[in-house]
């Protein structure tokens, strides 16, 4: 979105602010082939990284820079290595309150296998090879409608792709009150959650626990290995060697100023932080519903005097 698309969106909106920064994430296609490890150094060199995926809104944008197909597997910022951590295939950030992620109910020991269970309340850790039925969250309805069983048996990489494609992800359980109303869906049956157990990173540190994985790859634990998103019209993730060749993904950071003239006899309340925060939760709120959702960070850019707001 361009300077001018901006300020027309921000007028059309009623919304007439002076200047604010508006700093978020792009993602550059570098057709080269390189290594994984060479390209993380070429993006690191111009201040940028390999890219990290925030959820399956990032991910569909992606998809338009390869549209045309000409490259058949691209490197992403994903790579194996570090401590095995547990995760919510539901990556929404919005999604979890602070310490939402960490709820956990197990039955027994975490070692072993990576995929999770819920039964009678309790979760168990299971293969990803097993067969079982399974409890979509759809975002789009309303209290236990929400939470979808699916009495067909699948893998747990099945079952993902299932309720993405038909719903919204696998559920994702963040408390105590969510746990029962995931057991009363499953109506006494063993269901698979959300929950898995891996070793992958981004490479730039941030956090994101989106995984994309074409749903017939295997995936081994070896040291070397990094993600690639493939030409396929859904854009899924395989494991490589690192050393490989291949296409790459940046994360290009870039920052834009706007100004814009507005009318107003109360300079001291525009001034206000009120009313400040009030323009920036608004503003926030309409890039959330545009294609730039979780991809931008805004602040005032204050003048010589300190102000956002100046009289002419």
């Amino acid at each position: 979105m361009n300077a001018m698309e901006w300020i027309q969106t921000l007028l059309i909106s009623g919304l007439c602010i002076p200047s604010f920064c508006a700093d978020y994430r792009q993602h550059c296609l570098i057709e080269t082939p390189k290594s994984w490890f060479d390209a993380q150094s070429y993006c690191r060199e111009r201040g940028y990284d390999l890219a990290t995926i925030d959820d399956m809104g990032a991910m569909k944008s992606l998809l338009g820079l390869n549209a045309d197909r000409a490259h058949d597997e691209l490197w992403i910022g994903l790579h194996y290595g570090g401590p095995e951590r547990w995760h919510w295939s539901l990556a929404d950030k919005d999604f979890y309150r602070e310490g939402e992620r960490n709820y956990r109910n197990f039955k027994g020991g975490l070692s072993g296998a990576r995929f999770t269970l819920q039964y009678d309340l309790k979760w168990y850790n299971h293969g990803n090879g097993e067969k079982h039925v399974f409890v979509c969250y759809d975002g789009n309805r309303q209290g236990g409608d929400r939470y979808v069983l699916v009495r067909e048996g699948k893998s747990w990489t099945e079952a993902q792709v299932y309720c993405r494609s038909h719903h919204t992800d696998l559920v994702s359980v963040r408390n105590s009150t969510e746990n029962q109303a995931v057991a009363e869906a499953s109506g006494g049956l063993s269901v698979w959650t959300g929950l898995f157990k891996e070793a992958w990173y981004w490479s730039d540190g941030r956090y994101s626990s989106l995984r994309h994985w074409d749903q017939h790859a295997i995936l081994g634990n070896f040291p070397q290995s990094c993600a690639v998103m493939t030409s396929h019209i859904s854009g899924r993730w395989s494991q490589r060697s690192c050393h490989e060749l291949h296409p790459f993904l940046c994360t290009c950071t870039r920052k834009h100023v706007l100004k814009v003239r507005v009318l107003s006899e109360d300079i001291q309340e525009l001034n206000g932080p009120a009313m400040k925060t009030a323009i920036l939760k608004q503003i926030q709120k309409m890039l959330n519903e545009g294609t730039l959702r979780n991809h931008h960070k805004i602040a005032w850019k204050t003048n010589s005097d300190g102000q956002v707001f100046t009289e002419e």
